[in-house]
């Protein structure tokens, strides 16, 4: 009786333990007069992904559920479609929203499988006001980064050897700004509102950013991309292209107008002193 009893009392310490053991052997040592437990701990655990209108990428790859090694702190990025908007995030059921930032969220140590649940809402544009929208991405040294994708809003261009890109007509409102490598891989990652105001920018406690500028401004961005994928952006420029001011509201002139123009200055030049002669000789002849 006293070995059943052993024995019981060791299926419910392990039944009782917070971490994920699975018992796997049984054995009785008859010269010790004891049992031996064997017990074996899982590599990894799963990370179950429910989520309305977003994505969740790990390693730079998305996916419904992830293979997470055990006891590893784990960095995931959050991204909305395009159109919403993240607002709110529980893992295993604790709310985590105020932990996300910019997109990020770094898991404690796994030990259980987790269940993580994003909730989100559609967000409007206006398509009244438009910008396009050029800029340069850099790494934390200054370096350009080229042959990127960036991602504004669902708009793509890839940036130059120079680290430049162009994409037009963004609309003002909410988005996501992604930047992928040349295999397809999230590399860098934040979001922006676009408003109407003077030219500026505000990043917000949550790592997105607050951009500022008159409606249909050109806008130039200065960004910086991290080596743990973050994007800042450090400055943006209103470059609206203006023509110059004409009088009487006229258009600029064309070639052929500024051929005349220049016909008339000469002929205006010359006549001047003819004007003047012709008045001297009058006045002689009085």
């Amino acid at each position: 009786m006293k070995k059943i009893a052993a024995l019981l009392l060791c299926f419910c310490m392990l039944s009782l333990s917070s971490l994920s053991a699975f018992a796997q052997a049984v054995t009785q040592d008859e010269e010790q007069k004891g049992a031996t437990v064997s017990v074996t701990v899982p590599d990894s655990h799963t990370l179950t992904v429910n989520a309305d209108n977003a994505q969740v990428f790990y390693n730079g790859q998305s996916a419904d559920s992830f293979d997470i090694e055990r006891l590893s702190e784990p960095r995931i990025l959050i991204r909305p479609e395009n159109g919403y908007r993240v607002t709110k995030v529980t893992l295993n059921g604790e709310d985590i929203t105020d932990e996300v930032i910019g997109g990020y969220y770094t898991l404690d140590s796994v030990y259980e499988e987790k269940m993580l649940e994003i909730e989100t809402a559609e967000v409007t544009s206006d398509s009244d006001s438009t910008h396009d929208i050029s800029g340069t991405i850099t790494d934390e040294n200054g370096n350009p980064i080229p042959g990127t994708t960036v991602d504004i809003g669902g708009q793509t261009a890839t940036t130059d050897e120079d680290g430049n890109f162009v994409i037009d007509n963004v609309p003002d409102g909410f988005h996501t700004v992604t930047v992928t490598d040349e295999n397809g891989n999230i590399i860098g990652y934040t979001e922006v509102e676009i408003g109407e105001g003077e030219v500026g920018v505000t990043q917000n406690p949550d790592g997105s950013y607050t951009l500022t500028a008159p409606e249909n401004a050109d806008l130039s961005l200065g960004m910086t991309l991290t080596e743990d994928g973050r994007l800042t952006i450090d400055s943006v420029e209103d470059v609206t292209v203006t023509t110059p001011d004409t009088p009487f509201g006229g258009s600029s002139p064309q070639t052929g107008d500024e051929i005349n123009i220049i016909l008339l200055a000469i002929l205006l030049a010359a006549g001047v002193p003819c004007v003047a002669f012709a008045a001297v000789r009058n006045r002689k002849q009085m």
